[in-house]
């Protein structure tokens, strides 16, 4: 897993660290690298291994020292994660204001995180050094499009994070222009985005209302809208992670990102807005008998804001084509019963079909029969990701 991700969903985590049904369902739970003979349930381990590395981050010497800034790290995180405290009688008890209370709290969740990462994520740290773009590939997970009610989807992150927003006494004002909005999306990459916003945003609000609104004009978008104070560059600086994660996410949606700030040292209305694409993805139809090829397909256009469709059965390419009309066809030659060629031609002999371009995907290196039968490309086997993504690319599927 990425540094940077792993910091966004460990913020998210620790904010619920009381709740063990939701440590025991969240994304990070079962990548902890735990004692193999640990006897307790996985959420409760983790939740007595977080309190204890925050015990860890404790200064040496006997007397609190609650001015001191050596304290403070540790001082914030014992109160708000191990006492419960909120963050104004935080704030107050340490002679400290909000603005400071958010630095200092970012700061030390910083050193806590790190901390975690280390001794039950990373394992050696040279090694995901030297492995890092291999790692990244491998642990991305697949995109899953589907129809989504934007209102669930919302009431569902709102939800998620109800308690902080109520320790933190922040209101959140929920809009919708739009009657019923729906969105043709990933589920799991909208609400991570959504979670890693508006962590962003209570860390940087100078006042505690929040706005969110749905609408479209024409495009669906998300409008996230609230008052920074005059710190509010030096505070946007220190959670740039967050920033960096959501825009490595948004495209996949997918979506742009837009910020708008008050001029540096100045307080005001801050703006974050996502506008989503209007059109549904493209569809790409696989057909091939073997499994695991189709698996490996998905996997490597998952990146992508493309819509996967995997056929084992040739016998029904043409009904499944004629039905999802895709912009591309990846077609295997060998298969049982009837092969790549016969499927071939069956396409382009039916009016729906015939003008579907088809990449031919074979071991047997005929690139010149395959385009001479109809194919627009042709892939060797074993096909290689690279290789895939250049044909789209070249075949306008994935813009440049």
């Amino acid at each position: 897993m990425e540094h940077t991700t792993f910091n966004n969903l460990f913020r998210d985590l620790i904010s619920r660290i009381y709740d063990r049904v939701a440590i025991e369902n969240h994304p990070l739970a079962a990548q902890f690298l735990l004692a193999p003979d640990v006897k307790a349930s996985r959420a409760d381990t983790i939740h007595q291994l977080v309190l204890g590395e925050i015990e860890r981050l404790r200064p040496d010497g006997t007397e609190v020292l609650w001015q001191s800034p050596e304290w403070r790290p540790y001082l914030i995180l014992y109160k708000r994660y191990i006492e419960g405290e909120d963050p104004s009688e935080i704030a107050r008890s340490l002679y400290i204001g909000d603005r400071q209370f958010r630095r200092d709290h970012s700061r030390a969740l910083q050193a806590l995180s790190m901390r975690i990462w280390i001794n039950y994520f990373s394992g050696s740290s040279e090694n995901d050094e030297s492995n890092t773009s291999e790692s990244e590939d491998q642990q991305q997970f697949e995109f899953h499009p589907d129809e989504l009610d934007l209102r669930e989807i919302i009431e569902g992150v709102v939800n998620l994070i109800s308690r902080r927003l109520e320790n933190e006494q922040v209101k959140l004002n929920i809009e919708f222009s739009t009657p019923s909005p729906t969105l043709f999306t990933d589920r799991v990459v909208l609400r991570q985005i959504l979670l890693s916003l508006l962590n962003f945003i209570l860390h940087l609000k100078g006042e505690p209302e929040i706005t969110l609104q749905v609408g479209s004009n024409p495009q669906m978008f998300i409008n996230l809208l609230f008052k920074a104070d005059e710190n509010w560059s030096n505070i946007r600086g220190e959670e740039q992670d967050t920033l960096d994660f959501v825009r490595k996410l948004s495209p996949r949606l997918p979506a742009g990102l837009e910020e708008i700030y008050p001029l540096t040292g100045q307080a005001g209305p801050v703006e974050i807005r996502l506008s989503f694409a209007a059109a549904k993805p493209k569809i790409v139809l696989i057909v091939d008998d073997q499994p695991a090829t189709l698996k490996m397909f998905q996997r490597y256009l998952s990146g992508t804001s493309l819509e996967v469709t995997g056929l084992s059965d040739p016998a029904l390419a043409v009904e499944t084509a004629q039905q999802l009309q895709p912009a591309m066809i990846l077609l295997d030659v060998m298969m049982p019963r009837i092969d790549g060629w016969e499927v071939l031609q069956a396409l382009q002999f039916d009016l729906r079909t015939k003008k579907i371009p088809i990449i031919i995907c074979s071991a047997w290196g005929e690139p010149e029969l395959a385009r001479s039968l109809g194919a627009v490309e042709f892939l060797k086997k074993p096909v290689v990701q690279k290789d895939l993504l250049a044909a789209f690319h070249r075949l306008k599927i994935i813009p440049d």
